[in-house]
């Protein structure tokens, strides 16, 4: 009998997710992407570092190098999503960020030589459908569409890399010494956005860093819940399924409460977020079948 933990962790970390976008959106329209970005990524560094307690398998040269490449693989993504955040509508990239999986299907049959079934086919023709339906304002907003799609999907190849490392490698070196090591990574490459901050750290508004901790902090607890229920539970089809409706809250939280986070998406208008809404559905649909 399936834990209800294991259903319930997800979809509150799809709402998680969501609520932490939204937040951290509001810290970047003061204009501060890449000290939003560092403050973030060094939470997660260090809260990662709980999973030590977890335990796992000596360090050698190889299980810390995979480790790193790894993580270096999730910075990459980390940045594309915050360029697609901060310049595009959430709404529109967190379905985007949800094909993720079809990416891992893909990169899993060029590194291993798994045929392509029938299903991620479809999955393929409904992402595209999806996509078209979530940019149905093309005239309207070209720039901010085309920045929303290209990125997310950029960081969804990025995260794709890092799942595929993680399923390869991660089981050698045991998931409490992997996640440390992918996390501090992360932390480190951080240093590298400091040349881009339009300010020094200590410049940054108050406001701005408040909402910039609590959104770091609420995406490192719901990463942290995602990896704990595939550590836990070895159910990462369902795992993926229930946390990929973080594309439907994505739409559904930006309409409703969306303006609790100084959020101007819902003014496109009713038909074009009630067509967000139906795209992330069929996106949504389009990550079952290539899990299914």
């Amino acid at each position: 009998m399936r834990s209800p933990a294991s259903i319930v962790i997800p979809l509150c970390s799809a709402v998680g997710y969501t609520l932490a976008a939204m937040a951290l959106k509001r810290a970047m329209d003061g204009g501060h992407p890449w000290r939003v970005l560092f403050i973030v990524n060094l939470i997660g560094a260090v809260l990662f570092q709980t999973w030590l307690l977890h335990g796992g398998l000596p360090f050698t040269t190889t299980n810390v190098l995979h480790a790193i490449l790894a993580g270096t693989a999730f910075f990459v993504g980390q940045v594309f999503t915050f360029i697609a955040i901060s310049r595009g509508d959430i709404s529109i990239a967190t379905p985007v960020l949800g094909t993720k999986v079809i990416f891992v299907a893909l990169l899993v049959f060029v590194t291993g030589g798994e045929e392509l079934g029938w299903k991620l086919w479809v999955a393929t023709f409904l992402t595209t459908l999806a996509l078209a339906l979530l940019g149905g304002e093309w005239r309207a907003n070209r720039q901010r569409l085309l920045v929303s799609v290209v990125f997310a999907f950029l960081a969804s190849v990025a995260f794709a890399a890092t799942d595929v490392m993680q399923q390869l490698w991660a089981r050698d070196f045991g998931f409490g010494r992997f996640a440390p090591v992918m996390f501090a990574t992360v932390g480190a490459l951080s240093f590298t956005l400091i040349p881009f901050f339009s300010a020094p750290l200590r410049e940054m508004p108050r406001p701005m860093v408040i909402w910039a901790f609590g959104g770091g902090t609420l995406l490192t607890v719901q990463a942290m819940g995602i990896a704990y229920c595939i550590a836990e539970y070895h159910e990462v089809t369902v795992t993926n399924v229930l946390y990929n409706t973080r594309g439907l809250w994505s739409v559904a939280l930006v309409w409703v409460v969306g303006h609790w986070f100084a959020n101007a998406e819902k003014q496109v208008g009713g038909a074009i977020m009630t067509r967000r809404l139906i795209g992330a559905l069929i996106l949504l649909a389009a990550v079952y079948l290539s899990l299914a």
